[in-house]
């Protein structure tokens, strides 16, 4: 029954978080705002749920969304991307994303057109 609470929780969580995902400005801060809880118990949540904290997560599902975007607008650029998921510098986007994924995006783009 935990399971499914979990479950709940985190699609509820992710229904509250997916529509701001490419504002930059969303924060823990104005997440916690956002789904009405502090923020310990948000944090010890998503530890016990995920095994990230809130700031991983966000910008996990962030990555995520982007992975998405790379294989869906194949004409898009690559810092429009980023920015449509909430990153305000390429950089920054490519470094994180190249630690989720193992590559850069247009590697992973190149990859997507191979498979």
């Amino acid at each position: 029954m935990k399971a499914l609470t979990h479950i709940r929780f985190l699609e509820e969580f992710d229904s509250q978080i997916e529509p701001h995902l490419s504002d930059s400005t969303l924060t823990v801060k104005r997440l916690l705002r956002l789904v009405g809880m502090s923020r310990t118990d948000l944090h010890r949540k998503l530890e016990h749920t995920v095994g990230m904290s809130t700031t991983k997560y966000l910008r996990k599902k962030r990555l995520d969304r982007a992975a998405e975007l790379l294989k869906e607008q194949q004409d898009w650029k690559i810092s429009h991307i980023a920015s449509e998921v909430g990153f305000e510098h390429q950089g920054y986007f490519t470094r994180r994303f190249k630690e989720v994924f193992g590559c850069c995006p247009g590697e992973w783009r190149e990859r997507l057109e191979h498979v």
